[in-house]
């Protein structure tokens, strides 16, 4: 997926998985990309993350901070008390999208296997 353009239905859940990420600590860009390239198994852009991250942003529901460590400077994200909201309220969306991934994912199987038949 490395030179495909990414949907905004990824960016979305990137998004979201920003936000869980960030619920219980402040994060800086490079240890957000690291962890969630982890859980996917595949690496994500470092454009990727801070253009979702400034997205958050604008819309409220991250802040930043610039954090000065020895040697380096590092901006922090942290939720908003928006973006708690705003993801507590995505709990409803997230049900309806999952059960119909599951049946598109099934769906897509079924296809690609009859294709290699």
């Amino acid at each position: 997926m490395k030179n495909e353009k990414r949907g905004r239905i990824f960016k979305g859940i990137i998004s979201l998985i920003i936000l869980k990420l960030l619920w219980n600590h402040a994060s800086y860009g490079y240890s957000l990309e690291r962890e969630i390239s982890r859980g996917l198994g595949e690496n994500l852009s470092s454009g990727e993350i801070y253009s979702i991250l400034r997205n958050l942003e604008i819309r409220g529901l991250v802040k930043s901070a610039v954090n000065p460590e020895p040697g380096r400077k590092r901006k922090y994200y942290e939720i908003s008390a928006e973006g708690r909201e705003y993801l507590l309220k995505q709990a409803r969306s997230m049900d309806v999208a999952i059960s119909y991934i599951e049946e598109l994912r099934k769906f897509v199987h079924s296809v690609a296997d009859e294709v290699k038949s």
